[in-house]
């Protein structure tokens, strides 16, 4: 049995038309849930009652933690390709909910049989998403329950909507996904300019906000993971090797690299606030049913950031922050929403510094005048989160960025700097990123502007197309002029048409095309023709090209 595990502020499905036969009779509606456990299940070959109850068991012990009281049971197939018989299946799941109900839960299962549409509000904690694998008899099973991938192709690519950003990043040449390896992304060369672009921007952005980035390693000692915590909290999640008789793993956080970079100096309380930067790759290790395009990857980039300040530092350097977010969102037209998640249950610290950290969040908040939600239990393991979620173009929400405040962390590794008065004392850390991982954030744009990038974001800014093989000396002039003043430009030589060329270019959605004939070239002028189908004939080369530099330097 693969479980997808997901807490969700809620969930809503509709059976729309019978997949198979054996499909259960059910009234055609919408049905909603909130605060609830969801799990996505595939019931596999050799699935007995005993692991339906266990895996009831597993979850009911999570929902107490959580205080949640709703389970919802989600026949999944996709999770994995040893599915029992449709029969044997549908007697797992009503077995799961049978046994829920005997734990007292409200439990409840979503049609078996049936094409569903399904849209869930996933809460933000560290644990809202697990992936488990069940097998057998629970004696047999609980050596098992850290989830062991079966590597499964994606969904055709022909299958999925024109506007899903796979059909998008293979139409444009923007990334691949390899068998080799599995959920991992490859970005091509116009895929990596855009990712680059947003890499800048925030680069040029923290740098004027007085951030100072540091790179640390991939590979850690699993000694550091215990010391922060996520050992107890994030090890099913994590990749492990050992060498030298020494475990390590790889990072599914970028916050202890910070923390050791901050401890490897001596600081003082001038130094603070101290505010590092990184564009840190972390893996974590997620079932292959679940992985989806850049969505949701096992290996990913965060816009980390960790800011070490004193206590009287905390309330402005949070305002700065979330001033930051807005900045950052706007830039892409993004309305957000936001979300205060305040102590989970299987949380560390004390109540008094965890109320403190919840008061200077939501004060922040109020002062921004920002309108939140608040998401009881819903915190990090090490402290209370402001939670931002994206509105694309096409009405869907994403959570990207966080702002945690954390007092815990430096305790548990001791960080320390000398005050006004000589003494050590104890800074707070402010957990922020903003584009959260850049493989989603990247996949969101995609979609979000249906691949037709704004100009500074565009892979190519420019193509020039000669009409005839007689104008090409002019064309790649024109292409060295728009290379030199920093515009992405490239010429199509190819022995083609003018029309298939326009077409082309217009496929592959770059931002400006310029046609040069005989007329062009003998009056050194352009005929300009924009994505949208608007051409202006005439224009002076050298004017162009400014406009063009300085349209891409303010990022319109």
């Amino acid at each position: 049995m693969k479980i997808l595990q997901l807490h969700a502020d809620s969930v809503e499905y509709e059976p729309v038309k019978k997949e198979i036969k054996q499909a259960e009779e059910v009234e055609q509606k919408k049905y909603a849930f909130n605060d609830v456990l969801v799990l996505l299940t595939a019931v596999e070959k050799g699935d007995t009652k005993e692991t339906a109850a266990w895996a009831v068991d597993e979850a009911k012990k999570f929902m107490e933690r959580m205080k949640i009281t709703t389970l919802l049971l989600y026949p999944y197939a996709h999770l994995s390709s040893n599915l029992a018989s449709p029969f044997d299946a549908m007697d797992i799941i009503l077995e799961m909910e049978r046994h829920a109900k005997e734990l007292s839960l409200e439990a409840n299962h979503a049609p078996f049989g049936w094409n569903k549409r399904f849209a869930i509000s996933v809460k933000g904690h560290p644990m809202a998403e697990m992936s488990r694998s069940y097998t057998g008899k629970p004696a047999v099973a609980e050596a098992k329950t850290q989830a062991k991938p079966v590597i499964q192709q994606e969904q055709p690519i022909e299958k999925l909507p024109d506007n899903d950003h796979r059909v998008l990043g293979q139409k444009l040449d923007l990334f691949s996904f390899q068998p080799d390896a599995p959920g991992m992304v490859f970005f091509h060369p116009k895929g990596m300019i855009l990712r680059n672009e947003l890499i800048r921007f925030s680069r040029e952005k923290q740098a004027a906000a007085d951030y100072v980035e540091i790179m640390t390693p991939l590979l850690m000692k699993k000694s550091l993971w215990e010391q922060s915590g996520h050992w107890d909290h994030y090890k099913n999640n994590m990749f492990f090797t050992e060498t030298e008789d020494a475990e390590y793993a790889l990072k599914p956080m970028n916050c202890p690299g910070a923390i050791l970079f901050f401890k490897n100096t001596k600081r003082s309380y001038r130094d603070l606030p101290l505010r590092i930067s990184e564009f840190g790759t972390i893996h974590r290790n997620e079932l292959s049913g679940v992985i989806g395009g850049l969505l949701r990857v096992r290996g990913f980039t965060q816009d980390d950031a960790h800011l070490v300040v004193r206590a009287d530092q905390l309330v402005e350097e949070l305002t700065k922050v979330i001033g930051l977010v807005e900045e950052f969102y706007n830039q892409f037209g993004f309305d957000f929403r936001v979300e205060l998640s305040t102590k989970p249950e299987n949380s560390i610290g004390s109540d008094e510094l965890w109320s403190k950290a919840e008061q200077a969040l939501e004060d922040v908040l109020k002062n921004r005048k920002l309108n939140y939600k608040v998401n009881p239990g819903d915190g990090a393991f090490y402290g209370p989160k402001i939670d931002f979620h994206v509105k694309d173009s096409l009405g869907r929400t994403w959570q990207c960025g966080t702002v945690q405040v954390d007092f815990f962390m430096p305790q548990r590794f001791s960080m320390s700097y000398t005050d006004e008065s000589g003494r050590e004392a104890t800074p707070i850390i402010v957990h922020r990123a903003i584009y959260g991982s850049l493989e989603r954030f990247f996949g969101i744009l995609t979609e979000h502007y249906n691949g037709s990038f704004p100009l500074w974001l565009a892979p190519v800014q420019a193509r020039v197309l000669p009409i005839t093989d007689k104008n090409n000396g002019y064309a790649k002039k024109v292409v060295g002029m728009l290379k030199e003043a920093g515009v992405r430009a490239e010429g199509d030589y190819e022995n083609h048409t003018l029309e298939y060329k326009i077409r082309n270019a217009s496929m592959q959605k770059v931002f400006y095309t310029i046609v040069i004939g005989n007329k062009e070239e003998e009056s050194t002028t352009l005929a300009v023709r924009s994505r949208d189908g608007k051409t202006e004939h005439g224009l002076k080369a050298e004017d162009f090209v400014k406009e063009l530099q300085f349209a891409i330097l303010r990022r319109s």
